[in-house]
């Protein structure tokens, strides 16, 4: 995936209700990205995953699916998160 598929901005509705009374921030620029990967995985084009999300609250989730876990896999989805890094390195630039 390129990244300027990643860096595309949508808008999106959502029918999200909160429940402690304060509206949850939602990221359209997220909701975009997981729907457009959902259609691919749906499509056969994404067999693997290597996730970090961050949480509201600041936690985090880091997981591998599919393919991305598999033991012949490794050196790839580690150069993929190697340029993840990189690329999180250079946003102050």
């Amino acid at each position: 995936m390129n990244s300027d598929r990643i860096g595309s901005k949508a808008t999106v509705s959502s029918n999200v209700v909160a429940i402690s009374g304060r509206a949850p921030q939602i990221s359209a620029e997220t909701v975009s990205l997981l729907e457009e990967l959902l259609e691919d995985a749906r499509a056969g084009t994404i067999t693997g995953l290597a996730v970090a999300v961050l949480r509201s609250k600041g936690s985090y989730d880091l997981r591998l699916r599919g393919n991305a876990a598999e033991s012949g896999n490794q050196m790839s989805v580690a150069g993929m998160l190697a340029a993840l890094q990189k690329m999180v390195l250079e946003l102050a630039d």
